[in-house]
């Protein structure tokens, strides 16, 4: 009785968050600068006006919330997985910060669309590719301390790339104010042009980073011994950066440089469910959309009619959960 009991109790736990994720997305629908039910669009006497600002302006916005913080919370996920290490998330590591030169990049060169990918998308994902394989790259040269190394390799790694993309910017006479906003993260006046844009390739990053699952659970007792367990090390380094960056390329493209994100979701999802991959990256994905779906609704309603960009909200959260994972592995107290 008490296993069965059990059970019921896990399934609700690993349920829980998607319930709390749909009640969180009916809730910012409804709220903004007028309070609107979205059950209201069913009325016979719904105005126009509110008809628009829910279907054109808040659903597609919380959709692309939605994505960008599941994009974030799995590529985070994964990361730290493979480089076990706690510090790994794609804007620390410097992947957003490549994503967006890759962005900039594509508006000087003048090509079509690959495939499903936009150019935007592909140079993004290109440039958070070569961001993610130099931070590797700087991790195996260096083997100091392996958190500082990741730091600040991926630090230098994300100036390096965000200084080129300011360089770009300012010789072009490119619209500045624009790249501040993608800087400090915004989705402010996006809507299902974006969110058609970005969710073929959302969607395929999301699954392939669920089945990295097994391998970085076989990874968890170190590269060696894993190796004798069978597993492709190689192999599996390609696939983490190539999906990593194609995930992260994603929520650059749909919402601009959104930090910390991908930090807390799997750190507060190990503490809940454990260090089980298969468990723990699709339950990241739910809770850093979660997380980003509560920080863009602070953004819009916080100052309205002004918007705050959701970037400033999630660091002002982030900073603090960085100094303590931070000063835990130091071994220091709080």
């Amino acid at each position: 009785m008490k296993t069965k009991s059990a059970k019921i109790n896990l399934i609700l736990l690993k349920v829980a968050p998607v319930f709390a994720l749909v009640i969180i997305g009916i809730f910012a629908l409804c709220i903004g600068t007028k309070f609107i039910s979205p059950f209201s669009i069913f009325a016979k006497n719904c105005s126009k006006t509110d008809f628009i600002v829910i279907t054109k302006i808040r659903l597609p916005r919380i959709l692309l919330s939605v994505m960008c913080g599941a994009l974030l919370g799995g590529t985070g996920a994964i990361f730290q997985g493979f480089f076990r290490n706690p510090l790994a998330d794609p804007g620390i590591m410097g992947v957003c910060s490549g994503a967006t030169f890759g962005a900039v990049l594509s508006g000087l060169l003048p090509f079509s669309a690959i495939s499903f990918l936009s150019p935007v998308t592909f140079f993004a994902f290109a440039g958070a590719l070569l961001s993610a394989f130099c931070v590797f790259l700087f991790s195996k040269i260096f083997r100091g301390n392996s958190s500082v190394t990741l730091l600040l390799s991926g630090t230098a790694v994300g100036t390096f790339f965000s200084a080129i993309a300011s360089i770009i910017l300012l010789t072009h006479e490119t619209d500045l104010h624009s790249f501040y906003v993608w800087t400090t993260g915004s989705f402010n006046a996006k809507g299902w042009k974006e969110f058609q844009t970005f969710i073929i390739p959302s969607l395929i990053s999301l699954i392939l980073l669920e089945f990295s699952a097994k391998h970085l659970d076989v990874l968890v007792c170190g590269e060696e011994s894993a190796q004798t367990f069978g597993l492709n090390y190689n192999y599996l380094r390609n696939y983490i950066l190539i999906i990593g960056s194609l995930a992260a390329s994603c929520a650059v493209c749909s919402g601009g440089i959104i930090s910390f994100v991908g930090l807390i979701a799997p750190h507060i999802v190990r503490k809940i469910y454990g260090p089980l991959h298969k468990v723990l990256i699709f339950q990241s994905m739910i809770y850093g959309a979660i997380l980003l779906l509560i920080a863009d609704t602070l953004a819009r309603t916080v100052v309205a009619p002004s918007e705050l960009p959701v970037g400033i909200i999630t660091s002002l959260v982030g900073v603090p959960c960085f100094i303590v994972v931070l000063v835990k592995m130091s071994g220091g107290k709080l």
